[in-house]
């Protein structure tokens, strides 16, 4: 009895006081928490490798609070700027924090807040002096992985055509391999190599290995030269409107995780082969000033077009990654593509403001179809945005903004703000409004549709505590576009709201009760004309996890979808999640069993799947049949550690799977996954 009431009053999120050291969050539940809340923002190919990265590094190896920089706490991806500086401040200040209980007195630092970050952080001795390089890279750590991946059924791309023919010019496998040495965010240097399924490997036109290779060597030289990155990189800027590379958050289960945290320049160690700069980029510091330069030129894929003078031009990029088929090959790195920018922030006690410029040299014209759609957007060889930020920290409330402006004239603005009132209430807002015209290239923001133009939003949201173990939580979004999309025939608009309420009655025993359903125009048929009518997709969701013992934990779940365009269907998915951790013997184990019913893909339902180190898997059931798989990690010694994953989906409602050449003869298809990680 006195057990259960500990339980409980740890989980008050309304008192002043967090989990004790003994019961500390389990880090993988936080990371899984993260990538699953952005289900609906997310596909197989979403670069969302840096954050698993980072999180999975510092669950291994926390910060000590007492011995940090912005950087490293950048890398929590819940802390905004100002929390940061708040943070710094306060340890300089008052000297070395001793416990999580200490940091609940910092302005901004809730006790929900608190408890996500805790299991990547320590409490060690301050450093009397800044780390030498020389003596950084004496404690720097060596990392290997090698992965390979496919599936045991032949697609029909694999299989000999009538001529004798075969479309695809490798093998099924996916072969990756990483060699990383890192030294905290003094060193790091790094080579990533991967074949995708379909490559040719040592062969072909891949005779020097893999398809992708991606390199880079990062240093700190000083406190003024805070950065020097050399190889492949990304930038981030401000809140994305003008620069924004890789994985970008957008609406979820954390409804006051609106404004973008995470800035700057950073090494690219992911195997996404567009979403990058390839050059120099370099971060200087004076005082509360930050100022970094970057420079790019790398070789994009497109589909090049020759027009009646021999000229060429390119209708698109191409973003698959797949060099499989001769057209697939053909269009590989025809298109140069240049890219400088410059990146300026000012820092104050509760203010940070900055400014970004990006200029972006194609050495092809880059003319769209004649589609009405792209009237608007981008056409030529080279475009500009600029944009100026800031982000202002109070107590209780936080103000943030851009507003940018690119070549066309078109113009963007974002602003947000997030109130926290007390431990029980808590408000997010944000409104957006991009012009049709408004073209940036490497823009990535928080917006309903993919592309930064073409639409206007409010986006309203609050987090309630009413008692000690329940937390709510709402948001509404109201959205617009005055042109028309791809996949709209004319001006449109729709709306969105979600809701959950979780119940923590233990850190065993959970569950949680969500809704989301979301109405928009969306282009159907109609007779001999394409129309905009209502598409509706409602999501009902209810979830359980129940821990009988410290090495046992089970995960049940119950999602229904339904979705009304022309015709009304309905779906669901019933699963059981099985993970057990014996005491005395390094091993991990993960199962899951689904079974799944939907009338088509348009009522599918997307879940997140436990994989190997690094990298997600969030498969869209759809059809009718089941799905199984087995997770396996063994730690075979305090060096090496062995994942393995094997997972077959059985439809009973058709003989075939897939379209094209990814066609499979047969119900079954059944994935394995293997990797290996030597740290040294």
């Amino acid at each position: 009895m006195m057990r259960s009431l500990k339980y409980i009053f740890v989980l008050f999120f309304a008192s002043c006081f967090l989990h004790s050291t003994a019961q500390k969050s389990d880090p993988s539940k936080i990371i899984e928490s993260i990538i699953e809340s952005q289900l609906q923002n997310l596909d197989e190919e979403t670069d969302v490798g840096l954050i698993i990265e980072d999180l999975e590094n510092l669950a291994e190896k926390p910060i000590n609070i007492n011995s940090t920089n912005e950087t490293e706490l950048s890398k929590l991806y819940v802390l905004d700027d100002i929390q940061i500086n708040k943070l710094l401040k306060y340890i300089t200040d008052f000297g070395p924090a001793y416990s999580i209980f200490e940091l609940n007195t910092i302005d901004g630092f809730s006790p929900d807040l608190l408890s996500k970050i805790e299991p990547f952080i320590w409490f060690g001795p301050a450093e009397k002096q800044a780390e030498k390089l020389s003596d950084a890279l004496k404690h720097g750590r060596h990392q290997l992985l090698l992965r390979a991946l496919g599936t045991t059924q032949k697609a029909k791309g694999y299989l000999p055509k009538k001529d004798g023919t075969i479309p695809y010019e490798g093998n099924k496998f996916r072969y990756y391999t990483r060699y990383r040495f890192e030294s905290r965010d003094k060193f790091s240097v790094g080579i990533t190599a991967e074949k995708d399924p379909g490559e040719a490997f040592f062969s072909g036109s891949n005779k020097s290995g893999f398809d992708f290779y991606s390199g880079h060597l990062s240093i700190k030289i000083n406190p003024v030269i805070e950065n020097i990155t050399i190889g492949d990189f990304i930038v981030r800027s401000g809140q994305g409107l003008v620069l924004w590379q890789g994985y970008s958050m957008g609406k979820s289960e954390n409804i006051l995780n609106i404004s973008k945290t995470n800035r700057g320049v950073r090494p690219f160690t992911s195997v996404d082969e567009n979403l990058y700069f390839r050059g120099i980029a370099n971060t200087l510091r004076f005082g509360d000033a930050k100022l970094s330069l970057f420079c790019s030129q790398k070789k994009d894929d497109g589909n090049l077009i020759s027009n009646n003078s021999t000229s060429l031009y390119f209708t698109s990029l191409q973003t698959s990654g797949y060099h499989r088929t001769k057209s697939e090959i053909a269009d590989k790195n025809v298109v140069q593509d240049q890219n400088t920018g410059v990146i300026f922030s000012l820092s104050f006690s509760h203010l940070k403001i900055g400014a970004t410029l990006s200029y972006q040299h194609f050495n092809l014209p880059f003319i769209r179809s004649s589609q009405l759609y792209n009237r608007y957007r981008f056409n030529g060889t080279e475009n500009f945005a600029g944009g100026i930020d800031y982000l202002f920290n109070r107590g209780k409330y936080q103000l943030f903004g851009e507003a940018a402006i690119s070549k066309s004239k078109g113009k963007a603005v974002l602003q947000g703000a997030v109130a926290h009132l007390n431990d029980q209430l808590s408000f997010s807002l944000l409104f957006r409004h991009f012009d049709k015209n408004y073209n940036a290239y490497w823009s990535n923001t928080f917006a309903e549709g993919s592309a930064t133009n073409n639409e206007t939003g409010m986006y309203l949201g609050t987090k309630i505590l009413p008692v000690k173990f329940v937390i709510l939580s709402a948001y509404s979004d109201f959205y617009g576009s005055k042109w028309i999309n791809y996949s709209t025939a004319g001006p449109s608009k729709g709306w969105d709201i979600f809701t959950q309420a979780n119940f923590i009655f233990s850190q065993n025993f959970e569950f949680y009760i969500r809704y989301k359903n979301e109405e928009k125009e969306q282009k159907f048929r109609q007779e001999e004309r394409y129309a905009n009518l209502p598409e509706r997709l409602q999501k009902t969701r209810f979830h359980i996890q129940y821990k009988p013992s410290e090495n046992i934990t089970l995960k049940t779940r119950f999602e229904h979808t339904l979705y009304k365009g022309v015709e009304k269907e309905h779906g669901f998915v019933i699963f059981q999640d099985f993970q057990f951790s014996p005491r005395k013997m390094p091993i991990n184990i993960s199962t899951r069993f689904a079974w799944f019913n939907t009338d088509s893909y348009n009522s599918r339902i997307y879940a997140y799947e436990n994989d190997l180190l690094y990298t997600f898997s969030i498969p869209a059931y759809y059809g009718k049949g089941f799905r199984c798989y087995l997770t396996l990690k063994y730690k075979i010694s305090g060096k090496l550690d062995f994942w393995m994953k094997i997972a077959n989906t059985s439809w009973n409602d058709r003989e075939t799977i897939s379209l094209g050449y990814n066609k499979i003869e047969g119900r079954n298809k059944t994935e394995l996954k293997f990797q290996l990680r030597l740290k040294i």
